[in-house]
């Protein structure tokens, strides 16, 4: 799946592969500093960990067959998702966390876009896919909603359109696609629940571990699937 999503024959793949590299040495670098207090190293570690995957879908552009629309706007999912991660990032403002939320409700808009033609009438292990995303959004809503005061709108808006994305993720018949769109759904999950009702253990580590995997399998599987 990697070495589809990543090498082409067009001369570009050692770039692919180098921001590929890069991105995953970023994650890694925001991992082992997770739990440490905001600074340039951790907030920049964070947002290029995506950043860096941007022009993947862009250098696609030129291969014939393609959709650049579709290119354009699983770039643009990455773009929105990095700044999701650099507002999340940062602390000391209150307003952070609703702009952290905006900007991954767009980039969950832009994968909708990019899904919304590859999906076909479910069946066998991706409805048991769609199952497990409709009962993990209903049931930590439900737990959550208590607690959530002023945020229950945008809460439910966020939880509507990222359970519509991994829906659409899991009619596309590529199992790691679906994958990673519910691993993405969970990392948000522990968020709210360590936000709004209870700490959760080791929750920087689980959450960006269960982000980036769900993100990786999404980018994968999606630049592959559109080459």
């Amino acid at each position: 799946m990697l070495d589809q999503a990543l090498t082409f024959g067009d001369g570009l793949d050692a770039l692919r592969w180098t921001l590929a590299a890069l991105s995953l040495l970023a994650s890694l670098g925001y991992l082992a500093i997770v739990d440490r207090s905001p600074s340039l190293w951790r907030t920049g570690f964070k947002t290029a960990s995506i950043a860096l995957w941007v022009p993947l879908p862009l250098l696609g552009l030129h291969v014939e067959g393609t959709s650049a629309l579709a290119l354009a706007a699983l770039a643009a999912a990455f773009l929105f998702s990095s700044l999701g991660d650099y507002f999340l990032a940062l602390k000391g403002d209150a307003k952070n966390f609703p702009r952290g939320l905006a900007s991954f409700l767009v980039a969950h808009i832009f994968y909708l876009i990019v899904l919304a033609p590859l999906v076909s009438a479910p069946a066998g292990w991706q409805l048991w896919g769609i199952a497990t995303v409709a009962i993990l959004a209903i049931a930590s809503l439900a737990w959550l909603w208590p607690k959530l005061g002023s945020f229950r709108a945008p809460v439910i808006l966020y939880m509507a359109v990222i359970s519509l994305m991994a829906v659409a993720a899991f009619s596309v018949p590529l199992p790691w696609l679906g994958i990673g769109a519910l691993l993405f759904v969970f990392s948000d999950v522990v968020i709210a629940v360590d936000k709004f009702r209870m700490p959760v253990p080791r929750r920087g580590h689980v959450v960006w571990i269960t982000y980036y995997g769900g993100q990786a399998l999404i980018a994968a599987s999606l630049i592959g699937l559109l080459r």
